[in-house]
């Protein structure tokens, strides 16, 4: 079946929030507590771990530790109510998307580009996920082993956060730990959902620049009026790309906004915790936050470049085609063609208003990342000589 990859695992995921994307005409919460548990789980958790700062501000350490858990608290918690506020428009995207995707033509493109996104989507959630269960799944082995050790239990908990209770007490942890759970479970799968859905919308939208590219190089008929008929038919498929690219933008760039100034004060927090724990074994654990957070900004940067240069290549494709024969045919339509071709180099750039999302984006950003660590380390050791 043509569709059968089309928002397979993204569905799954919005169901558990109690959303289905693929409803038909009337979306509407299935299960509207989900989603209402999923936003409080968060919102709760954060005035804890803001709480947990403030009282070690003196300890840079557990400071910035609460600084990247209320950074991701906070991203996640705006993706989710972004996306709620917005659902209906979001639908109205998805289904315009889905109307395009499965007319059945050149069933090999679609189904490719939706078998990539499948496969980096699960990729991206498993890896996602499993960093949450197993940040979830160290603090009772860490009580565990100090147990043995000692034969006494010190509560631990997975995220920096302070309790107007004693943790001591077995009830008062286990509430205070599925409470951790819950948020965590909360900022995973609101997470995980959003960042899904853009590389699937933008993996089909790819897929549909490349079916308008396809058509321009074979465009050619037996009649001049067969011909015609062809390019417009071409022409508007193109326009409606545009449309799609230009929507899918407007919905998605204050969240990449919001998805690319967190990683920025992420990445200059672990600019610092690297640099202060080289050669430590907390590196391990830095260093992996640090590649989730990458692998976040790669996942818009790739979508987002792919989009911009399939809808380039477009006009790479008119070039390429056949059009000698139209220069004594339809003069007019050479023009058309010329100026199909001068927007066509304009691209469709997916940008969160001050920056695109593309390839160079994510070199700066990682060059960024390394010269920091750098330039910190060098100055940790200079004052520790």
């Amino acid at each position: 079946m043509l569709t059968d990859k089309f928002l397979r695992l993204q569905s799954f995921f919005f169901r558990l929030l109690g959303l289905d994307l693929l409803s038909g005409q009337n979306p509407g919460y299935r299960y509207p507590w989900r989603a209402i548990f999923c936003v409080l789980s968060v919102a709760s958790f954060m005035p804890l771990t803001i709480a947990f700062g403030l009282r070690n501000i003196q300890n840079v350490d557990e400071l910035t530790d609460s600084l990247c858990s209320v950074l991701v608290d906070l991203l996640a918690l705006c993706k989710i109510t972004f996306f709620l506020w917005h659902y209906k428009n979001f639908h109205i995207l998805i289904q315009k998307f889905h109307r395009m995707v499965k007319t059945g033509e050149f069933e090999l493109i679609v189904t490719r580009h939706n078998r990539q996104d499948q496969f980096i989507s699960a990729l991206y959630s498993h890896c996602f996920i499993m960093a949450g269960l197993s940040a979830c799944l160290m603090s009772p082995l860490s009580m565990l082993s100090g147990y043995l050790r000692t034969g006494e239990i010190q509560p631990e908990l997975p995220f920096p956060s302070v309790y107007p209770w004693d943790n001591t007490r077995i009830i008062n942890y286990l509430f205070a730990y599925l409470w951790n759970v819950s948020a965590a479970l909360g900022v995973a799968l609101s997470t995980v959902c959003v960042d899904t859905l853009f590389c699937s919308l933008t993996h089909n939208l790819s897929a549909l620049f490349k079916i308008a590219r396809h058509k321009m190089l074979h465009f050619e008929g037996k009649t001049e009026e067969e011909r015609s008929e062809n390019l417009v038919h071409i022409f508007q498929l193109f326009e409606k790309c545009l449309d799609l690219g230009h929507s899918l933008n407007g919905y998605f760039r204050p969240l990449i906004f919001a998805q690319f100034v967190a990683a920025s004060l992420h990445l200059c927090v672990l600019c610092y915790q690297l640099s202060t724990h080289l050669m430590e074994p907390a590196m391990l654990f830095y260093a992996a936050f640090t590649t989730a957070i990458l692998t976040q900004v790669s996942i818009y940067c790739f979508c987002g470049s792919s989009v911009n240069e399939e809808c380039q290549d477009f006009g790479q494709a008119i070039y390429d085609s056949n059009w000698l024969r139209l220069l004594g045919e339809n003069p007019q339509l050479m023009r058309s063609l010329t100026i199909v071709m001068m927007r066509a180099r304009k691209g469709c750039p997916i940008n969160g208003y001050f920056f695109e999302t593309n390839r160079q984006t994510l070199v700066m950003v990682g060059r960024g990342l390394l010269k920091g660590v750098w330039v910190k380390s060098h100055i940790h050791k200079t004052f520790l000589q």
